[in-house]
């Protein structure tokens, strides 16, 4: 096979033309750098500063840069279409230790972490982190072990179906969709527009709903998990003192935020370059998570205008 000269000729003669005028090689990126290392791959000279080690010689930059995107538009994806990271759950485990860290705050700090971050429905305009920071407080340890173990089981199935970044969105919006359904049924002129709501038992409530969804677009059987939906929700409704509304809230953002999220996943086609499509993916679920946030704001007005501003308390 004839090797291309690339600005030389093969016995280091001139060959008259202009592109010819060189008698050493030089780096395509670089001319002004001469290189007798050769890319393994398309055989142009390569500078240093343009090489890339390989497991067989040195490949140039550009060769480098192609082989990576194949191999990205080749790479598995997971169920959202998303590239499939570590086996590892780190959210499901960053947010366990997080409710076991604001426990301990609870425990240690004698109310003044509960003073900061529980909800309830007369402080949102003055403290309004605490449509999310109430979501990691509980009441108890056994509400901490329940709830605990609900996100443990089943927060590990669906970060690795749905990925890092989306199953941590979900749980978020899920925790604030709760706490919005709080705000909307309490009612100004009752205790519960005074009572105070805490625990992860909304984003709970909405990974269950995620997981019912998940399971029916991967054709997995869903009996279990509506079996555990139906007794959770009874129990919700028949026990004193549990947030229904945070229960419900929960688990109707995070089931319709997850069903958005899969109508809205593009669907690949033979040959198609799974990388771009995993790109557009990101940005069309960015926005399903922006449209359910911007949902519950929207809610969350609509009370405090017919509420009345006056009804929460300022700083």
């Amino acid at each position: 096979m004839n090797r291309p000269t690339y600005g030389y000729s093969a016995d280091g003669s001139d060959d008259g033309s202009a592109e010819h005028e060189s008698a050493h090689p030089t780096c395509p990126r670089h001319p002004d750098r001469v290189s007798y290392v050769r890319c393994q791959r398309c055989d142009r000279p390569a500078c240093p500063a343009c090489q890339r080690p390989a497991a067989v010689g040195m490949r140039c930059a550009d060769c480098d840069r192609e082989l990576t995107r194949s191999q990205a538009a080749a790479r598995p994806r997971n169920a959202m279409g998303a590239r499939i990271g570590a086996a590892t759950p780190i959210v499901t485990y960053v947010l366990l230790g997080l409710c076991g860290l604001a426990f301990l705050g609870q425990t240690v700090s004698g109310g003044l972490v509960e003073g900061l971050a529980i909800f309830s429905p007369y402080r949102v305009l003055a403290m309004p982190w605490i449509f999310v920071s109430a979501g990691f407080l509980h009441a108890g340890i056994m509400h901490l072990l329940l709830n605990g173990y609900a996100l443990w089981m089943v927060g590990q199935y669906l970060e690795r179906s749905m990925g890092h970044w989306r199953f941590l969105a979900l749980f978020l919006i899920s925790v604030i969709g709760g706490h919005t359904a709080v705000l909307l049924f309490a009612n100004p002129a009752a205790d519960s527009w005074v009572t105070y709501t805490l625990g992860a038992s909304g984003g709970v409530f909405g990974m269950f709903g995620a997981m019912f969804v998940v399971g029916r677009r991967m054709g997995a059987q869903t009996g279990q998990i509506v079996v555990l939906i139906v007794l959770n929700l009874v129990i919700t409704f028949t026990v004193p003192g549990i947030s229904w509304e945070g229960h419900l809230g929960g688990l109707v953002l995070g089931t319709a935020t997850t069903a958005a999220l899969f109508a809205l996943r593009p669907k690949a086609t033979p040959g198609a370059d799974l990388a771009a499509l995993s790109r557009r993916s990101a940005i069309l679920h960015s926005a399903v998570i922006g449209c359910a946030l911007l949902l519950c704001l929207t809610l969350i007005a609509v009370k405090v205008v017919l509420a009345g501003p006056d009804m929460f308390v300022s700083w």
